[in-house]
């Protein structure tokens, strides 16, 4: 069986390419739009998983890890730290900026108490902030613009001297002090969030619910639901790039369907000489199910080929980016293939195993 469907494909190498080339392109388009969205999400989540609080404490219904501004008061800060769980608040204000040609998130920061949340802040060279004029950036960002520490750039119309180039995995990739942001932004006494550390692991859900029954207007989030949280923001990605992918597996299906219909058609009178012969047609579904189950795994093997090349390539040409290709995502685009090339192949398959031998043996 196993033999006869591969001649079947080495018979026709075009159209097996064709068929071929079509499931391994839903493939890999499959794999990298997710790998893309979740890698991206994932090293989000790490970043702010990195900064070392237990909780932010935020205006109710907004998000400013996706939407900077000032949108709560400084001395807000001066009431938390007199909560007697509460180890250290942080404020920061979050604006966007554009540094060469791509948008980036900034934190002011002061700089002292962002560092004694107890986070993974590393200086790979440099120092933190120490004067009104100065920042530090992540070392992705610093190979992407070809920066080092004492280099002068220019953000928000003023020139920064970086005083220090951290290890990606803290909040975002650009840090300057909360004072010269705030001047800069026309946002005076106003920050986007608090990040507060608990003085145990024990009270933070306590301490979480006394910061929200206390103030009014503010809600807090735990830094472990980070990810939830951000999923529920990019659930209509999610919906858009689910889509694309099933839009492109559909169209790998129907060249698979197209393919073994003509194929089937095209040995019509081979079929029914298989039947006279004494072939059954569970023999003849079988198969044809099997040069469909040939066609899914070569196509399925050069899809991730394909995914795991353009994986690559995508993180060379775009630094900053992080596409994420799992065992598991590589297992179930496996399955998938197989299932697309399974649903392509079913109706010629059923078409040729109840053909009626002798109208196949006359058919031209």
């Amino acid at each position: 069986m196993f033999r006869l469907a591969l001649s079947n494909l080495t018979h026709r190498k075009m159209r097996s390419a064709i068929s071929i080339l079509a499931l391994s392109v839903g493939i890999c388009l499959f794999m990298v739009l997710w790998g893309l969205v979740h890698g991206v999400l994932n090293e989000f989540t790490e970043r702010i998983r990195g900064i070392g609080a237990d909780i932010t404490v935020i205006r109710s219904g907004s998000n400013p890890l996706l939407f900077g501004s000032g949108v709560l008061p400084y001395k807000l800060g001066e009431e938390l730290r007199q909560i007697p769980d509460v180890r250290t608040v942080s404020p920061v204000l979050i604006w966007k900026a554009t540094i060469g040609q791509a948008p980036y998130n900034i934190f002011g920061i002061e700089p002292r108490q962002f560092q004694d949340l107890g986070g993974e802040l590393v200086f790979l060279s440099g120092r933190n902030i120490e004067a009104p004029d100065e920042m530090f950036i992540d070392s992705r960002i610093a190979a992407l613009e070809g920066l080092k520490a004492g280099d002068t750039l220019s953000v928000l119309g003023s020139d920064f001297r970086i005083c220090g180039i951290v290890r990606p995995g803290v909040g975002t990739r650009i840090f300057m002090h909360y004072k010269t942001l705030s001047e800069l932004t026309s946002q005076p006494d106003r920050v986007s969030l608090f990040f507060v550390s608990a003085v145990s692991p024990e009270v933070v859900d306590k301490l979480a619910g006394e910061i929200a029954t206390r103030f009014k207007g503010v809600e807090t989030q735990f830094m472990a639901n980070i990810a939830s949280s951000m999923g529920n923001y990019l659930k209509a990605l999610n919906e858009f790039i689910r889509a694309i992918n099933y839009t492109a597996l559909i169209i790998s299906a129907l060249v698979i369907l197209l393919s073994m219909y003509t194929t089937v058609v095209e040995r019509t009178r081979e079929i029914g000489i298989l039947k006279s012969l004494g072939a059954s047609r569970s023999f003849i579904l079988v198969a044809i199910m099997t040069e469909a189950f040939l066609l899914s795994i070569l196509g399925s093997l050069l899809g991730i080929l394909f995914a795991l090349g353009s994986s690559a390539a995508i993180e060379w040409k775009f630094k900053l980016l992080t596409v994420e290709i799992s065992s598991g995502l590589i297992i179930n685009s496996i399955f998938l293939g197989f299932a697309v090339g399974a649903l392509g192949a079913l109706y010629p398959a059923f078409w040729a195993s109840r053909q009626d031998p002798l109208q196949a043996l006359v058919y031209e």
